[in-house]
């Protein structure tokens, strides 16, 4: 029987060794081999201790358990419901909401009206050629101030020159007549001649002069004067004021229907306006009138005319509007703004505050009010107003409220 305790027995197999078994040498050569054995046990904790850290990184992002989460705050705006806007009490506070119902009032309307400036009719004048002729020379030119009578341009004219030709003729024969006139009143006075005789020299007398009266009026109506140029028409001012308009030049050839000239005196003006035939009634002559122009200042004037006829096409009439422009602050041909404080009479009719009044694409509109937190656009048609209140034609009722302050409040959000 084989002794089970001998390594050296045949078939019998080797205790693992043990550090106390080996010997000293080969003892600490498997040393190192012991220690490497556990590390796998040492990565698994390496990568338990991570998951961990990262777990905690991702509590503390979450800001913790969902208990301690801050909630989020609506803000208080308006919104939309359906065609209505519907807001809180204390945006209706802040926003300084007012509402203030529809009434049936007497309305006398402060009209505004887009209008032309034009000459007074009164204050400007043309300066037409009335003969053929050839521009001579030019005295004055747009912009140029001139006095009653001063000269304007000289014409050269043959016409005038026959005139005047027969001007001069038609002298010499009434002087030759009225001498002849004397010598027979004389002779006639002595008893050497007929009474016959005498009576044909006074008639032929009357005759040339006549004749030269009419010569020399036609003379004038040329606008030929005493004392100028032979065959030359001279151009005169017909008032005192400003060349505003020249059409005639040096050496130019000009017939008998040309306005040369336009002279007006522009301390004076008129505006013309264009008035809806359902106002027309409330403007009289001499109400007030407030005219301003783009970039100016407003300047007062008054009605110097209301049209009697309504165009069939526009349905308006014709209004002007006298103005005092001694300061030059206005000119001919220039758009300007006029708004009327018509003297009546009244008209009444449905306003609401002229606050109330908002444009959305161009419509007149106004918020009902449906409740206090409840408001509706509501597009109306506009009549006159007086520059508080303003005439509401048709989309509301009397005795329905409308918002007159925070008008602006709201219709920002018809646009958020």
């Amino acid at each position: 029987m084989k002794d089970e305790t001998n390594p050296n027995d045949e078939g019998s197999e080797a205790p693992f060794p043990t550090e106390e078994s080996l010997p000293g040498d080969e003892a600490e050569q498997r040393a190192p081999t012991q220690e490497r054995r556990p590390q796998w046990a040492r990565w698994g904790i390496a990568a338990g201790l991570s998951a961990l850290a990262a777990a905690g990184l991702f509590v503390f992002l979450r800001g913790g358990d969902a208990e301690t989460d801050v909630p989020v705050t609506k803000a208080d705006v308006p919104h939309a419901e359906g065609k209505a806007i519907v807001f809180s009490k204390a945006f209706r506070d802040r926003a300084g909401i007012v509402t203030e119902p529809v009434r049936l009032a007497p309305l006398v309307p402060r009209l505004k009206v887009v209008g032309t400036v034009d000459f007074d009719p009164a204050h400007v004048a043309a300066v037409g050629t009335r003969i053929p002729g050839l521009v001579r020379s030019l005295a004055k030119v747009e912009g140029d101030s001139v006095k009653r009578g001063d000269l304007l341009a000289e014409i050269e004219s043959a016409e005038l020159g026959q005139a005047q030709a027969g001007v001069a003729v038609a002298g010499a024969h009434r002087k030759a007549a009225s001498i002849n006139e004397k010598r027979e009143r004389e002779l006639a006075e002595r008893g050497l001649s007929t009474a016959r005789e005498h009576e044909v020299a006074t008639a032929t007398h009357e005759e040339q002069r006549a004749l030269f009266e009419a010569a020399r009026q036609r003379v004038v109506a040329m606008s030929g004067a005493p004392g100028s140029p032979f065959g030359v028409y001279m151009l005169r001012a017909p008032l005192e004021g400003t060349v505003v308009e020249r059409h005639i030049f040096a050496g130019q050839s000009v017939d008998a229907h040309l306005v040369a000239f336009r002279v007006a005196n522009l301390d004076h003006l008129w505006v013309d306006l264009s008035v809806f035939e359902s106002n027309v009634d409330a403007i009289h002559k001499d109400d007030p009138v407030e005219i301003t122009r783009v970039g100016g200042e407003p300047m007062p004037g008054r009605v110097a005319h209301v049209g009697e006829v309504v165009d069939p096409v526009t349905r308006t009439a014709e209004v002007r509007i006298a103005v005092s422009n001694k300061e030059r602050k206005l000119r001919p041909g220039q758009s300007v703004t006029a708004i009327i404080q018509a003297s009546g009479p009244s008209r009444t009719m449905l306003t609401v505050p002229m606050t109330a009044v908002t444009y959305i694409d161009g419509r007149p509109t106004v918020f009902l009010a449906e409740s206090p937190d409840r408001v509706v656009p509501t597009t109306i048609e506009l009549g006159p107003n007086d520059g508080t209140n303003q005439g509401v034609s048709s989309g509301l009722s009397e005795g329905q409220l409308v918002v007159s302050r925070g008008v602006f409040a709201l219709k920002s959000e018809l646009y958020r």
